[in-house]
């Protein structure tokens, strides 16, 4: 706001009694003692000027100040790797007979030649379940041609373990000596997919036989003597075939140390 103040106060009053009796001048006091002598009195006083100041008020326009926005941390979005929801699990549907049992010129599964027969037996009925025809202990030619004072034969379907008292794995105690695992004309009976280490069973062919064992042998038959075609791998494992071409099969399987008809 600007424009023209006039301060005036009690102060101020007396400041200009004080100030006009110092200023007036002597001319004025000779006039007044003139006068008197005649009877008038003129007094004449010199105005006191009014003490004014002025006093400018400048208006200063609001400053603006630009407040700039707080930044906000921006955090880039993290990408996670998508976890699977979903395990693959990978069964076997094979029965533990195929996984167990497997055809060895050493035994059968975890039955090693030479072992106690009631223990072979128990281990295999465990996982085959009952035996289908047992034999019991009879004299050696019972049934076959077997060596040694004694012998026995336990059988589940087309499957037979073999025990006597005499063979090159012992003498005098009675043990697992071999098995006999097929029946010429009845592939496909229990217990079926019995196998060696590398898959051969009954109904392999020549070639595959010959894959997994190179050493094999392959035999023509005997007709005269009844003799049917077979191959020989070890005399601990060999079998018969339907013939000696690469497509021809096996039809029977024997491991370890048999009995002859």
């Amino acid at each position: 706001m600007s424009g023209t103040m006039s301060v005036m106060g009690p102060r101020s009053e007396r400041r200009r009694r004080a100030v006009a009796l110092v200023a007036i001048p002597l001319s004025a006091v000779a006039v007044a003692s003139c006068s008197a002598i005649t009877g008038k009195t003129e007094s004449t006083v010199a105005p006191i000027p009014s003490l004014t100041f002025e006093v400018t008020t400048t208006t200063v326009p609001p400053t603006t100040i630009a407040i700039a926005p707080r930044a906000t941390a921006t955090t880039a979005p993290t990408t996670q790797p998508q976890i699977p929801t979903t395990v693959a699990v990978t069964t076997t549907t094979e029965p533990i007979a195929l996984q167990e049992l497997i055809l060895t010129g050493d035994g059968l599964g975890s039955a090693q030649f030479g072992a106690d027969p009631d223990q072979v037996v128990e281990y295999v009925s465990s996982i085959l379940g009952a035996s289908t025809a047992d034999t019991g202990w009879v004299d050696p030619f019972t049934f076959a041609a077997c060596e040694g004072t004694i012998a026995r034969r336990v059988d589940w379907g087309v499957l037979s373990l073999l025990f006597t008292d005499l063979s090159p794995v012992a003498n005098g105690r009675r043990h697992f000596i071999g098995y006999e695992y097929g029946r010429v004309g009845q592939i496909g009976d229990e217990p079926v997919g019995l196998h060696t280490p590398g898959g051969i069973t009954l109904g392999s062919r020549v070639v595959d036989l010959m894959a997994e064992f190179p050493e094999a042998v392959v035999n023509p038959g005997e007709p005269q003597s009844e003799i049917p075609d077979n191959f020989y791998v070890s005399t601990v494992f060999y079998g018969l075939l339907t013939g000696t071409t690469q497509d021809d099969y096996i039809t029977v399987l024997f491991g370890g140390y048999g009995c002859f008809e």
